[in-house]
Order: structure tokens, then sequence, then C-alpha cells
């Protein structure tokens, strides 16, 4: 039996494989890889190749610049949340109690 005839393809389970990724080593179905200089690639693989360096470049400092300012926002959700944590907490027990007055509810 053919090794690739028991391999199913990673985007399509119902499909046989039919090629092996030579970059990412994955396994695909005839409609998931293309030829490109000899080979039978994924569309992954080949956008990599064919994508300029400078664009790589480019999106891989788009990544780093959205990572910083994910981590910016959570930080400064974290200080809003704890000044509004300081100011509650600062509040006189009678209020939070809704004993404003001195008196007692029953």
């Amino acid at each position: 039996m053919n090794s690739f005839a028991a391999r199913r393809c990673i985007r399509h389970s119902a499909r046989e494989a039919v090629a092996q990724c030579p970059s990412c080593h994955e396994h695909f179905c005839r409609e998931c890889v293309t030829e490109h200089d000899g080979a039978l690639l994924c569309a992954a693989c080949l956008a990599l190749l064919t994508t300029p360096a400078a664009e790589r470049k480019r999106v891989a400092w788009r990544k780093i610049r959205d990572a910083v300012y994910l981590a910016f926002c959570v930080l400064l959700a974290w200080v809003a949340f704890y000044g509004v944590g300081s100011i509650l907490k600062s509040i006189p027990a009678p209020i939070h109690e809704g004993n404003v007055w001195g008196t007692t509810t029953h």
C-alpha cells in the first residue's frame, strides 16, 4: 500500500493525501498543493517563498507592534481597575453596609 494512501489531507480529512510539502512536511490533497520550481508546495509555504524579504520583515514588525500595543492596553486596564478598587476600598465601611446614618435596619 502506498504510504500516501493511508494519509489524509491536513485541511480536508475526507481526502487522501497525494503529496507532502517539502517545506512544512505536512500531507495535502491535490487541491491544496501547487507546483513551484518542480516541487509540490502548500499555499502557506508558497506564499512564504514568493513574498519578498522586506514584506516579511514588515509583517514581523507589525506583529511586534501589535503585541506591544496589546500589552500596553492590558497594563492600562490593570491601572484603571486598580485605581477604581483603591477608591472603593477607601470608602468607609458603614457606606458599604448601607448603614449611612448609623441606624440599624432589620
